[in-house]
């Protein structure tokens, strides 16, 4: 089966879950209540509200109510939709108002203009919004990365990043048979989900990173895209 398609994760695999916490959160934890102030009117923004009083089983819970179960999920980093949503928003104008930039690792960035080039399709799963993924890859350190990639996947419009469903759901968007495409993660439990679904996977350690400890099981292990061929018969041939 060729390899067609690369689905990657961004936290710990393109970029430094470091910077997310140690920037992104910040900033989204700051501007929680008067963005939301500030953005009441939007039907989305209501939408959202609801879906926290709903998570938190409080129908009632006001401004400050909403923004306390935000900031309680951002320090536990759970992975709410609700919370990714304004993350995302937030984080989007913090973008475009030149505030942030996103950070990659050094690899990263050729290897996937590389992989573009070459006709591989490249996509994006992460358990951050559409919306945060794009404002990401449109404001990177060497500009806008946006057109390289055909996809973005997240938990709310595709499903939990654990679950083979929503690699399987991946696939038949991608329509691409499971073999044909490749994961790539630092979290051992994605691994596992995007195989059950009959993917390739790789599972990418950065040394210093949140979850760099726990390995990556039995999947097979890169330190650096640098480290990772395409070309060959297997997707995850290593180079020498």
């Amino acid at each position: 089966m060729t390899l067609k398609s690369v689905v990657l994760d961004i936290e710990g695999t393109t970029s430094s879950s470091n910077y997310v916490f140690d920037i992104l959160y910040p900033y989204s934890r700051e501007r929680f209540r008067p963005w939301i102030l500030a953005h009441s009117d939007r039907p989305e923004v209501q939408q959202q509200i609801e879906s926290v009083r709903s998570l938190a089983q409080e129908p009632e819970a006001d401004l400050d109510r909403v923004c306390w179960w935000l900031e309680h999920w951002l320090g536990g980093d759970e992975k709410v939709t609700p919370l990714k949503a304004f993350q995302g928003w937030i984080w989007s104008e913090g973008f475009a108002a030149g505030d942030l930039t996103s950070h990659f690792f050094d690899d990263a960035i050729p290897a996937m203009r590389a992989w573009h080039a070459s006709g591989l399709q490249l996509s994006i799963f992460s358990s951050g919004s559409v919306t945060a993924q794009h404002a990401w890859f449109g404001n990177s350190p060497e500009g806008d990365l946006l057109p390289m990639f055909t996809h973005h996947f997240d938990t709310e419009n595709i499903g939990p990043k654990k679950q083979p469903n929503s690699y399987q759901a991946i696939a038949s968007t991608l329509g691409l048979a499971p073999q044909a495409i490749v994961f790539l993660s630092d979290l051992s439990q994605e691994l596992d989900a995007a195989r059950a679904a009959g993917w390739q996977t790789i599972g990418v350690r950065r040394r210093g990173d949140q979850y760099f400890d726990q390995g990556v099981g039995d999947h097979t292990e890169v330190f650096s895209f640098a480290d990772i061929d395409l070309t060959g018969d297997l997707p995850f041939t290593r180079k020498s």
